[in-house]
């Protein structure tokens, strides 16, 4: 809210105020590195790693600089709140005709509170500086050891040659040795048993069974010429007409994965026939259209209203530079307000307060009039044309949107109508608004309903950007929607009452929140501007029913409802026990699929217990964690989508920084990382923030260091971007239910850097 001022007063101002409200602009921030899960390290990743190293971003120094800088803005803004108290007080003062001794009091407390907040200020920077020094200091202290351990070692080496050429190296291993091939030592026959066997049977060494540290489950490994095979008993599998095999027709339990000789189950890929992606060849234009900025002036009663806002800076001087100044950059600057008579003002009396467009959603000028008493300039982008009184073309809409209820009542009328993203509404109005782009995992942001299941789900699927799109394939030219026209979307899902699948058709219109603040109900657009994860939502909740109908449920639905596979499996603890049961839909003892419904809440309720997928070994029964790990690593070479939830009972609550009740996504499960005997799994928190504290893998834990064979491998990023690594044992701390989608993604997989093969 902002205080009229007069022309006439002349404020005395705390001795350094010029200097926080000059007219500079703010200079632009170093680049941080983005998310980023490939491991192969591209250009960008090399960039964003040197800038991490620039601005000291990883590690402790990262941590405690973070810290600090967070302490500092904090003060800074407390600063500008005593000046902005210290201008009312004063003028207060003024205008009661206070003495001179106590209009100078008021400026003395004011500066001498304001000095001492600079100071805090200043004493945070020298800590900052001082820590720099102690971390240069370290690593300087190591790399002088390095050094020293390095030329301690060539000096050995060098040591040892002398010896060599003198004669004393020893026999030459390299010689023939009974004929065998040169420079290869042949392996010693051990009897079973030990020596005192009269058995006289004999086996290689590489004949012994492989710890459940080195299994290889790689298709193209050679089976070992000595290695005796034994005969997997297959359990019969009841067959459903419209359902297929039950998956997980039973092999020999201690086999955790297949060998090299054996063919991988083929899964159906879910495809529809004669499907291709036709996505690339589809252009975009990215580029704004200069012509479509807006800059409406307006009076107001000095308060204002926004979601989030970014920066405020305030300009001095003249208000028609200023406004130039403003104009020039419309993507830069969302408003600029000034007291409406003091345009009349000298000069060097006028000011402005500008709110940067970054970081400000949704902001509005308040009590709007002709009559108020502040001006204010809005810029706005038209990414689409406004329709006539915000009404959406009748012959263009859908059969959902005008009728849809949420908690039992209507939600659109006159008063409240379903929001147009990028239409002037408050919702897209940017130049970067689409429907798809580059489809990421973080696109999604829940709105205020309760399908966190359904939003884990999609976002779990996302991992296989070209799902997705196979989802919208029957709507024409979306990379370049939304237009200026009516716009229709239809998106492909399953009936799960028939298992075929069906085309939801819906409009542009997204279901307005209640409270009426041009606000959505469900999902929001990505920080990109990308509106495919809002308009699959609403396909979804079409298809259940209503919005009431997909509050509550589990990610296992929402994958059968995107790709149509119904072996969906639930794997968690058996009877509070540290065994794990693998269940599904699929009743074994009646040999029928359990009846399903396009809402969680419709069809038949409950799991049975089943097989596991014959991907990871299959078998029937309990099994510990260390076998159900090498079952994920074959899900994950196998492109299943997987995930895991963590337990609690209300996912605003968290426990060592894992959110509680929440479902996470497996990005991939890796067994014996770089022969050091460690097991890995890459795990993505859906809202794109979030992840594991005080972890051995986690973005700068001490694991990376300890071993910097699997930190090459692997490319750590250090980012809050809720993608993290854990160890085995970590995952089955936190985790206590996995979900499985046994449907082969690989098709669908348009970006397959996040392979660790």
């Amino acid at each position: 809210m902002f205080s009229r001022k007069k022309k006439d007063k002349q404020e005395e101002e705390p001795a350094d105020h010029d200097a926080d409200h000059s007219d500079h602009e703010p200079a632009d921030e170093a680049p941080s590195s983005s998310r980023n899960q490939k491991p192969a390290e591209t250009i960008g990743h090399k960039v964003s790693k040197f800038m991490y190293k620039l601005r000291g971003e990883g590690g402790a120094l990262g941590k405690f600089r973070k810290k600090k800088e967070t302490e500092i803005k904090a003060v800074e803004k407390k600063i500008e709140k005593r000046k902005w108290d210290f201008g009312e007080e004063y003028l207060a003062l003024a205008d009661k005709g206070a003495s001179k001794s106590e209009m100078e009091e008021c400026l003395k407390k004011a500066q001498g509170e304001i000095k001492d907040m600079k100071g805090e200020v200043e004493k945070k920077k020298e800590e900052i500086v001082e820590k720099e020094k102690q971390v240069e200091a370290e690593k300087a202290e190591k790399e002088a050891a390095k050094e020293a351990a390095k030329a301690e070692k060539e000096a050995a080496a060098k040591a040892a040659a002398g010896d060599a050429a003198n004669g004393d190296g020893g026999n030459d291993d390299s010689q023939d040795a009974g004929g065998g091939i040169r420079g290869t030592k042949k392996k010693k026959k051990k009897k079973k048993g030990g020596d005192d066997d009269e058995s006289g049977d004999e086996i290689e060494e590489s004949e012994k069974p492989a710890s459940a540290g080195n299994v290889v489950l790689d298709d193209d490994e050679p089976e070992s010429p000595t290695k005796k095979k034994k005969k997997k008993k297959k359990k019969k599998t009841p067959s459903v007409a419209g359902g297929g095999a039950v998956a997980g027709a039973a092999a020999a339990a201690s086999i955790p994965g297949p060998s090299g000789n054996q063919k991988r189950i083929s899964r159906p890929s879910y495809i529809p026939p004669g499907w291709t992606n036709k996505f690339a060849e589809q252009t975009r234009t990215d580029e704004p259209d200069p012509a479509r900025w807006k800059c409406e002036e307006l009076r107001f009663n000095g308060k204002t209203k926004y979601k989030d806002i970014g920066i405020q800076q305030n300009w001095e001087g003249s208000i028609k530079d200023s406004t130039k100044k403003f104009k020039k950059a419309p993507e830069k600057y969302v408003s600029m307000m000034y007291q409406a008579d003091m345009v009349e003002w000298d000069e060097d009396e006028q000011e402005c307060t500008v709110v940067y467009r970054e970081g400000t959603v949704n902001w509005k000028p308040d009590g709007v009039s002709d009559k108020g008493w502040m001006a204010v300039l809005v810029q706005s982008y038209e990414r689409c044309k406004p329709f006539p009184k915000d009404e959406f073309p009748m012959g263009h809409r859908d059969k959902y949107t005008d009728d849809m209820t949420f908690k039992g009542k209507k939600i659109h009328s006159k008063s409240l109508k379903p929001v147009m993203p990028g239409r002037g509404m408050g919702v897209g109005d940017a130049p970067n608004l689409k429907v798809i782009g580059d489809i990421d995992p973080s696109d999604i942001f829940q709105g205020s309903v309760g399908d966190c299941w359904l939003l884990s789900g999609i976002s779990a699927l996302a991992e296989f950007d070209g799902a997705i799109k196979k989802l919208f394939r029957k709507t024409t030219n979306v990379l370049n929607m939304p237009t200026d026209q009516p716009n229709l979307y239809t998106i492909t899902l399953w009936d799960l009452k028939t298992f075929k699948e069906v085309d939801i058709v819906i409009d542009e219109r997204l279901c307005a929140h209640p409270d009426g603040q041009q606000q959505l109900l469900g999902s929001k657009p990505s920080e990109d501007g990308e509106m495919w994860a809002p308009y699959l939502e609403k396909a979804i909740a079409c298809h259940a029913g209503g919005w009431d109908k997909i509050v509550g449920g589990q990610c296992t639905h929402a994958w059968s409802l995107l790709t149509g596979c119904k072996e969906q499996y639930t794997i968690t603890k058996s009877g509070g026990t540290d065994k794990y049961i693998c269940c599904g839909r699929f009743n074994e003892i009646e040999n029928r699929w359990a009846v399903h419904g396009n809402s969680p809440h419709d069809g038949e309720p409950g799991v049975w217990p089943m097989a596991w997928p014959e991907e990871g070994g299959g078998g029937d029964g309990e099994i510990g964690k260390d076998e159900l790990f090498l079952k994920l690593v074959a899900f994950d070479k196998a492109n299943f989508i997987v995930g895991a939830g963590t337990a609690g009972d209300s996912d605003a609550d968290s426990t060592g920084g894992m959110v509680d009740n929440h479902a996470y996504t497996v990005i991939a499960s890796i067994a014996d990382v770089c022969g050091t005997g460690i097991d890995l799994l890459k795990v993505r928190n859906p809202w794109g923030k979030g992840e594991i504290e005080d972890g051995e893998f986690d973005d700068d834990g001490p694991g990376w260091d300890k071993y910097p064979q699997i930190k090459e491998k692997l490319n750590p990023v250090v980012a809050d971007d809720g993608i993290f690594w854990v160890t085995k044992d970590e995952f089955f701390d936190f985790f206590e239910t996995i979900y499985v989608s046994a449907s082969d993604m690989s098709k669908f997989l348009e970006d397959t850097d996040h392979q660790y093969d």
